[in-house]
């Protein structure tokens, strides 16, 4: 009998085992977004100490964490507009909040959305509704657009047409809150232009109680891509939409409304580009286009050239110098004000002050927002600080922001000698931004979509009536 050597079989078996691991790097990734509404940097990765995040927190410990990433827009619908294309939402000529379906935009051509060019490249798409307690099917782009937008809602249709790019919404921390568990309210550190006053304490709370349900519908998905043996597979980008749902916050050019957490996971598994680095933190300037680019790269494709979005985890990206940032019309409030972000200045220009920051606030979130009136109230007994009733005065037509000793951007120094110079360099980088990227807000709106924001605002302020007027008299019951 002819002795046969054990090393043929082990010799095959690790060259099968070498195929194997080349076929996995080779293979599409599957992509997941997991996205929040209203929602700023207030996580416990981000250094809060008041907020359990457990599962964010660890995600963002195995993957990347990214501390200056930012919204186009501080509201929804023209966020997701611009998330949805890698194109601002002015330049798309969908930048109000929100539009009829009658006056809503079609995308122009040349664009196409995220999920066109990933099903190009042969990817299932899915906008999913219901893993766990999670999946609302929400996408509110401001545009029109021919066809399906995604090929699924359903997780398991989804997952048996691999490679897939999926979006997860949660809407846990959009107003209301429904509780404050599991918040000590005596820790909180609410920013400085708010009233230290229970009522606002409270608001925070319920804001920060949403973010830790969230969590948990965070760990609810991660366990399910676990159990369906996806985990290995699968790039995990966390996000929100625009920032925290407080005045001065959503709606607003500040950094409140518009710097959101990211996080990116990519598994050990998976061929990694070299600007991720797993367990570290960046701090580049990052727009929320630039992830819509970053994801086509993912998925082995090419970023258009009308893409305004682009790479950042690349040998050949290149670094933003300034974050653009655009706010227009919201619900009946008639506003226009554009924004320059670097990593020392914000700069902001109003082309329309439509009274007081505290005063441009629609139906809706008077009826459900308490600080609304708490600063109302206060501020008619003269019981507010110098910096919260800047909330009560007109807005000012230019705003500039020293963000290294004034983070909470309460300071405007416009007009002061030793910030002239930068002041003109922003405002030179404004200008040829808003003509570089074809900035179609600043052009005069049609009658009827003047009208259509005016019967806006008068349909729902008349059925909000009662509720606004009773958190008024909620919050006139807790002030001495």
């Amino acid at each position: 009998m002819k002795f046969q050597s054990p090393a043929f079989p082990i010799t095959c078996m690790l060259a099968c085992l070498l195929n194997l691991t080349l076929q996995a790097e080779e293979a599409p990734p599957n992509i997941l977004w997991i996205v929040a509404e209203d929602m700023s940097p207030d996580l416990g990765c981000y250094g809060n100490e008041v907020v359990s995040t457990p599962n964010i927190d660890g995600l963002a410990k195995k993957g990347m964490l990214f501390h200056k990433f930012f919204t186009t827009a501080p509201a929804c619908s023209p966020s997701r507009t611009a998330l949805a294309t890698g194109v601002f939402q002015t330049t798309l000529g969908a930048h109000h909040m929100r539009y009829s379906q009658e006056l809503m935009p079609k995308l122009p051509k040349p664009y196409k959305t995220l999920p066109q060019l990933m099903q190009e490249r042969g990817y299932a798409t899915g906008n999913v509704k219901a893993i766990g307690e999670t999946g609302t099917g929400k996408d509110d782009w401001q545009f029109k657009i021919d066809g399906d937008k995604w090929n699924t809602d359903s997780w398991k249709e989804l997952t048996a047409k691999q490679p897939f790019f999926a979006q997860i919404n949660s809407k846990d921390s959009h107003r209301r809150f429904p509780s404050t568990e599991g918040i000590d309210q005596t820790k909180i550190k609410l920013p400085p232009y708010y009233p230290d006053h229970p009522v606002a304490r409270n608001d925070w709370a319920g804001y920060l109680a949403s973010i830790q349900r969230f969590d948990k519908q965070v760990g609810a998905i991660l366990k399910q891509l676990e159990n369906d043996g996806l985990a290995d597979r699968t790039i995990v980008c966390l996000l929100s939409d625009h920032g925290r749902p407080m005045i001065r916050g959503k709606n607003w050019l500040y950094d409140s409304g518009t710097r959101v957490p990211l996080i990116i996971h990519i598994p050990e598994a998976l061929k990694q580009p070299v600007g991720y680095k797993a367990g570290a933190d960046s701090k580049q300037l990052i727009s929320a286009i630039d992830l819509v680019a970053e994801t086509v790269l993912m998925g082995g494709g090419e970023v258009p050239d009308w893409m305004q979005g682009r790479s950042f985890l690349r040998a050949d990206s290149k670094p933003r110098s300034f974050i653009p940032t655009a706010m227009d019309r919201f619900g009946d409030v008639d506003a226009r004000s554009r924004a320059i972000r670097t990593e020392r200045y914000k700069y902001i220009r109003n082309y329309k002050t439509p009274g007081s920051i505290n005063e441009s606030t629609t139906a809706y979130r008077r009826a459900a927002h308490p600080v609304y009136h708490l600063l109302k109230i206060l501020g008619d007994k003269g019981q507010l600080t110098p910096v919260q009733a800047e909330l009560l005065k007109p807005m000012a037509q230019e705003e500039l922001y020293d963000l290294q000793v004034d983070p909470h951007e309460t300071v405007n120094l416009i007009g002061k000698p030793v910030y002239k110079d930068a002041h003109q360099k922003l405002k030179a980088q404004l200008d040829t931004w808003l003509k570089t990227s074809q900035d179609k807000g600043l052009g005069k709106d049609s009658d009827a979509i003047v009208e259509h924001f005016r019967q806006y605002g008068i349909s729902t302020f008349k059925k909000r009536a009662a509720s606004i007027e009773k958190l008024r008299a909620e919050v006139l019951s807790q002030i001495e």
